[in-house]
């Protein structure tokens, strides 16, 4: 497993360490904000809700890692660890 910090898209200059992709051996890669997991993206592609709620922030790391909006996240079927 490997980390990186996630890169925002919006022109803000950085997350400063609040967003977070760990990417596993099977090519999964899972973004946690502020520490909590929030969405997976398997290594197909598949994108999965881990955490049922948006925030402004978290909703703008959301958008950086796999670029959906509110609607397009909260329609996500949800994942339990």
């Amino acid at each position: 497993m490997r980390t990186y910090e996630l890169k925002p898209t919006n022109g803000q200059k950085s997350f400063y360490g609040k967003a977070i992709v760990k990417v596993y051996d099977d090519g999964s890669e899972t973004l946690y904000s502020y520490g909590t997991p929030i969405i997976r993206r398997s290594a197909d592609g598949d994108l999965l809700k881990i955490w049922d709620d948006w925030t402004a922030t978290t909703g703008k790391h959301i958008k950086a890692f796999c670029g959906l909006n509110k609607a397009g996240y909260m329609e996500l079927k949800i994942e339990s660890l």
